[in-house]
Order: C-alpha cells, then sequence, then structure tokens
C-alpha cells in the first residue's frame, strides 16, 4: 500500500523563511523536502535530532535572580496579578505581529 501525503500548514517569521530557503536552496532541497528530512531524523531517533538551548538571560532577568538569591528589592505579586500581566503581553504581542 502506499504512503497518502498530506499537507501541513504552519506559520514562520517571514525572515527566518527567506533565510531557511536561503540555506536549503543551497543544498539542493526545498522547504518540503527539508521539513520532511527533519520529520524522519526525529521518528528515527525518537528526539530533536539537535541541541536546543535557552536564551541567556537578559540584565534585567539577572539582576532579578540576584535579588531574588539575596533576598532584596522583591515584590510581592498574586497568581492572578501576574496572570493577567503575561496574557496582556501576548495580546501586545498578537497586535504587534
Amino acid at each position: 500500500m502506499a504512503n497518502k501525503m498530506i499537507n501541513v500548514t504552519f506559520r514562520m517569521d517571514k525572515k527566518d523563511k527567506q533565510e531557511f530557503e536561503n540555506v536549503i536552496h543551497q543544498l539542493g532541497l526545498n522547504l518540503s523536502s527539508a521539513f520532511n528530512i527533519f520529520a524522519k531524523a526525529v521518528v528515527r531517533e525518537s528526539r530533536i535530532p539537535f541541541e536546543l538551548k535557552a536564551k541567556i538571560p537578559n540584565e534585567e532577568t539577572l539582576q532579578a535572580m540576584r535579588n531574588a538569591e539575596n533576598d532584596e528589592n522583591m515584590e510581592e505579586f498574586t497568581l492572578e496579578e501576574l496572570i493577567k500581566e503575561y496574557e496582556a503581553m501576548k495580546r501586545q504581542e498578537n497586535v504587534e505581529a
């Protein structure tokens, strides 16, 4: 029985897509081929086939971490306040996108 092909749609930053296509075209690939190679590697290895790293915290985050360690300049927030702030940030990101 032949494998059935399906279409997969996802969103990607336009600049990232252009840069990605520049690289894969030099390798003789198109988007579909490149993502199929990636998907097969994930299935074969049962993992993402490259190392994932978190971004290094920026200075503001580093200072907040130092403050928390030293119990200095700490502000009290309720979970509800944090959730509202997070949701407002996400809405703002969607407006800017």
